[in-house]
């Protein structure tokens, strides 16, 4: 019965009628069937149904009919019944050969070999134990914004994880560590994550050939492996989800070595399998869309990296480097990376006069020692040869650098003796399962240390030819990205091997923001005069500037190059006027030595900015113990003691700062006192609080904390009376943001006391609380703002004809007021007439934003005559006045005499024009030759005719600066698309093109 059973397939197909009726036959002589069913399946004409009936029948008749049957079988078809025996023989062997294969895989994680490496390269016969080495890893779980989430341990991302799982981060975080930790747990059994898993295997990316067989075989088996490649694949189809790959360096991946991965990768849904791959950040791009979960490795605490080196040195090597560590500042930033750790302990093991402080002098360290202890392997090569070859090798990191390429082959090492570099260590050679070599730098940073001592000998050398070699690398570096991403370490490192290549490097950057300063110079009065109102009409950007990017890549270099205060002169010149950005989450190190080292530099800085984050707290679930090691004030206040030191200085002081205070359920006393100690350093303060209902009641004692208070913007957050009246007495203030303000008008409160702001220069009122008895009162108010330059109100919904008043305030008192933007704000015709009046009287007028009426389009004529004698006008709205095509031919007309030669922004938006209207406009157009952007959106979807499309594309491609054309509303093709595109490539235009 269980030859037929586990064999009925193979039986219903294969039989076939001759052989089913000699059994039947059988059958009706040993009385096991009738008549009647040996003629039913005669007489069936599929061969196919008249085995399965037979068997059907045969099965429910017990065992010992099916004995006769399988006899029978023997006996008329022993060719197909000793195929069969073989088939489920094979399939018991099949079964016992992957029991095998799991025995074979964990045989080898728990090996010696796979356990045991040199971190220094097996030539340095210095051995660490990963069941010593490893340390418990903090990892940040991230969003699909790249936002971190919260913290994980390794135990809670094998319980939660998802497929694909993707392992970010930098070089030496410890990535190719944690996934061997992984296997060993599996093959140890002690992880119950893990027990789900009947196979895992871990792939170095880096050297993959053929399929995912044969990559197996080759880093983990053997090859002529019992098990077939076909049988291999199946098994992995079969066993799905019982599948783990730890798929290690992806950032070195290449996918044509072996497309299966690829696939598996980025097509997982075709094998089912589960995935784990660790890459480097800057590689992460590539596949962070495939990722379900996504994990970064965070910074090894101090308490990690003190257990990993009393783990592998002896009590007294680790007591030295321990107190080496203490005493040296630059080296905790370090410590937060394992690599860097690894390696300063195994220099330790044999350098015991070695002192680290920077990155630069650890590799400096591991580079000599490396070139030194081996001299003896090549000792009958020349001196000259030998050093020859290793100038030759700074060459090919350097050029490897600039090509983007980490894996050398043999042509590239024509001008250098080989054994030389192998025998000393830097390169490494890999001939397994290769037609030809390959060569690599045992680690990525090593090569770009390599290549930054080898750009500082060029930069610095006696020779001119050399020099200029130096120098046509660094011509080759232009923007910003280069200088922050792209050749970031390279020039570190170069700053890190001598002052005078820091103080070229110095150079370099000083150019490269004068070149990105000269490079936007067209659109100079586009930054002037419009950055005020796209701060008001956005939410505000906080995230680091391109000058602040540049100015922390220069602290950075300055960090490295050790150079204290020699080259304070050249670093104060570059950071003049600049700006940076401290994340008070976690503030780097190298901005202590910044503060303590270049406090001149600190005096120039035009401006410093700080946020605090309320709601940043670490998980409570997190084992702090294992994890991370917390510092108890960080638990106790917001604001963090470390940004205090940093500030509250009795020798230093700051010309402006910006702080940012967001997400605050709560505000203690002690934030409060931290706040004001780090707000006096400062001769102007800009506040920014968002989204902060713990403050609210105790703005005033925040405030009171704010002395040289200049910009105050408070955003989402309520106030009280009390926190209002705060406000209005802070007569400093310069300009004053209100924007989402979550309470009803309170007597007494702002709008009431709005008329002490007498210094303002610029004040914004967005989403506030304002009838038309608040709008007489803010009109009065108003008229004391003498030096109001910037008036901005928007979605005063309740304000009924109470902008009339207001807008007859500042026709009559505001003489220096040079942007009006009134948005979402019902204006009647008489209010514009009173506005055109006054107009007249306001000769820095700059921006003007007129709101939306039913009958304001009657003022147009009047508003034109008025703005022909207002040329520095660079911003102009007349959104929904209910313009038709009448009026904007009349605008046409008043643009094509170019009276508004320096429009940068023009918004038409919202009104009822049609595509002749729109066609007679484009032209005249034309003569806006500053034009930045133009919003020319529809109330209702609608079709523009082809020749306005056609009339659109030209227009578009002759103004020179245009970066951005609103047209929502616009129903356009995929031919009218193509023809905007094709137009815009053509003429190398960079605009950006806004539809719905």
């Amino acid at each position: 019965m269980e030859f037929i059973e586990s064999n009925r397939v193979q039986l219903i197909q294969r039989m076939g009628m001759i052989t089913v009726k000699q059994i039947a036959d059988d059958l009706l002589a040993c009385h096991v069937m009738s008549y009647e069913e040996v003629n039913t399946i005669a007489c069936e004409r599929v061969e196919q149904e008249a085995s399965r009936m037979m068997i059907y029948m045969i099965l429910n008749k017990g065992s010992e009919a099916c004995n006769i049957l399988v006899k029978s079988l023997e006996k008329h078809n022993p060719f197909l019944f000793h195929d069969l025996q073989r088939y489920c023989t094979t399939r018991q062997v099949e079964q016992d050969k992957l029991n095998d294969l799991i025995q074979d895989l964990k045989y080898v994680y728990l090996s010696s070999a796979f356990q045991k490496y040199h971190p220094l390269g097996s030539d340095i016969d210095i051995i660490f134990d990963l069941g010593t080495a490893y340390t418990d890893i903090l990892l940040w779980k991230k969003d699909i914004h790249n936002s971190r989430k919260g913290q994980l341990t390794l135990n809670v991302l094998l319980e939660e994880l998802k497929n694909p799982c993707i392992i970010e981060g930098e070089a030496g975080k410890g990535k190719t560590t944690l996934l061997k930790r992984i296997a060993v747990l599996w093959a140890s059994e002690n992880c119950s994550a893990l027990k789900k898993f009947q196979f895992v295997f871990f792939i170095s990316l880096t050297s993959t050939r053929g399929g995912i067989y044969e990559t197996v075989c080759d880093q983990l088996l053997f090859e002529q492996y019992p098990i077939c490649k076909q049988d291999f694949m199946k098994m992995l189809l079969a066993q799905r989800q019982r599948v783990l790959f730890l798929l290690d360096g992806y950032d070195e991946f290449k996918p044509p070595n072996c497309p299966e991965i690829e696939v598996m990768i980025k097509e997982n849904h075709k094998f089912k399998n589960v995935v784990i791959i660790a890459t480097r950040t800057e590689s992460i791009h590539k596949i962070r869309q495939f990722g379900s979960l996504i994990a970064e490795i965070g910074d090894l605490s101090e308490e990690s990296c003190k257990k990993l080196i009393k783990n592998v040195l002896t009590n007294k090597l680790a007591d030295g480097l321990l107190n080496q560590f203490t005493e040296v500042t630059p080296m905790k930033n370090l410590m937060k990376t394992p690599l860097f750790v690894i390696i300063a302990c195994a220099i330790q093991m044999g350098e015991s006069n070695f002192h680290p402080s920077t990155q630069t002098l650890l590799f400096s360290t591991l580079y000599d020692l490396m070139v030194e202890k081996n001299r003896y392997k090549t000792k009958e090569i020349t001196e000259n040869h030998i050093m020859l070859s290793i100038s030759h090798c700074g060459d090919l990191a350097l050029d490897g650098i600039f090509d983007q390429r980490f894996d050398f082959q043999s042509e590239d090492l024509a001008d250098i003796k080989e054994e030389v570099l192998l025998a000393s260590g830097l390169l490494n050679k890999y001939t397994a399962q290769r037609l030809k070599p390959t060569y690599r730098f045992f680690h990525k940073s090593f090569q770009e240390y390599t290549a930054g001592r080898k750009l500082c000998e060029l930069l610095t050398s006696a020779q001119e030819t050399e020099v200029k070699k130096g120098y046509s690398y660094l011509q080759k570096i232009n923007t910003i990205s280069d200088i922050a991403n792209t050749y970031f370490n390279l020039l570190l490192y170069t700053c890190g091997s001598s002052l005078d290549a820091t103080r070229i490097i110095l150079d370099l950057l000083k150019r490269t923001d004068q070149h990105r300063d000269i490079s936007g110079k067209n659109l100079a009065l586009e930054r002037e005069y419009t950055k005020k109102s796209e701060n008001i009409t956005e939410k505000e950007d906080l995230k680091r500037t391109d000058k602040d990017i540049l100015a922390e890549c220069v602290i950075n270099f300055f960090y490295e190059s050790s150079s204290k205060s020699a080259l304070s002169r050249d670093f104060e010149e570059f950071f003049c006027d600049k700006s940076i950005f401290i994340n008070t989450q976690n503030i780097p190190t190298y901005f202590s030595d910044f503060f303590r080292y270049l406090p001149n530099c600190l005096s120039v800085l035009g401006l410093i900015k700080l946020d605090f984050f309320g709601n940043y707290s670490p998980n409570k679930e997190i084992d702090h113990g294992n994890v991370e090691d917390l510092q108890i004030s960080s638990l106790k206040t917001y604001i963090p003691e470390k940004a205090v030191s940093l500030f509250f200085n009795w020798n230093q002081s700051f010309r402006s700062l910006e702080i940012t205070l967001q997400d605050f359920n709560k505000l203690k006393k002690r934030d409060i006192k931290y706040l004001g100690k780090i707000c006096c350093s400062a001769a102007s303060l800009k506040l920014h609080i968002s989204n902060s209902a713990g403050i609210t009641g105790t703005l005033k004692e925040v405030l009171e904390t704010c002395k040289n208070l200049e910009d105050l913007t408070v955003e989402s957050t309520p106030l009280t009376v009390e926190d209002e009246q705060q406000i209005t007495a802070m007569t400093k203030l310069k300009t004053l943001h209100i924007r989402d303000l979550q309470s009803e008008n309170l007597e007494g409160g702002l709008i009431d006391g709005i008329k002490n702001l007498v210094n303002a220069e610029g004040l914004v009122l967005d989403r506030i609380s304002m009838d038309e008895d608040d709008a007489k009162k803010f009109a009065e108010g108003i008229r004391n703002l003498r030096k109001l330059r910037l008036l901005y109100m928007k979605h005063l919904t309740a304000i009924g004809d109470g902008i009339t008043y207001i807008v007859r305030s500042v026709s009559d008192e505001l003489s220096e007021l040079e942007e009006i933007q009134l948005v979402n704000c019902c204006i009647s015709s008489d209010a514009v007439e009173i506005l055109v009046d006054g107009l007249s009287v306001l000769p820095g007028m700059k921006v003007l934003m007129l709101p939306w009426g039913d009958d304001v389009k009657v003022c147009l004529t009047e508003l034109l005559e008025l703005l022909e004698t207002m040329p520095q006008l660079t911003k102009l709205g007349l959104r929904k006045w209910s313009l038709a095509d009448v009026e904007v031919r009349i605008l046409g007309n008043f643009f094509e005499k170019e009276h508004l030669q320096n429009l940068q922004h023009l918004d038409l938006s919202m009104n009822c024009v049609t595509s002749d209207g729109w066609l007679s406009f484009l032209q005249p157009l034309i003569s806006l030759k500053k034009l930045v952007s133009v919003d020319f959106s529809s109330k209702q979807d609608w079709v523009p005719a082809s020749l306005l499309v056609c009339k659109l594309s030209q227009v578009l491609t002759t103004l020179n600066y245009l970066k951005e054309i609103k047209v929502t509303g616009w129903k356009f093709d995929c031919h009218d698309l193509g023809l905007i595109n094709d137009a815009k490539i053509n003429c190398r235009k960079q605009f950006q093109l806004v539809y719905s």
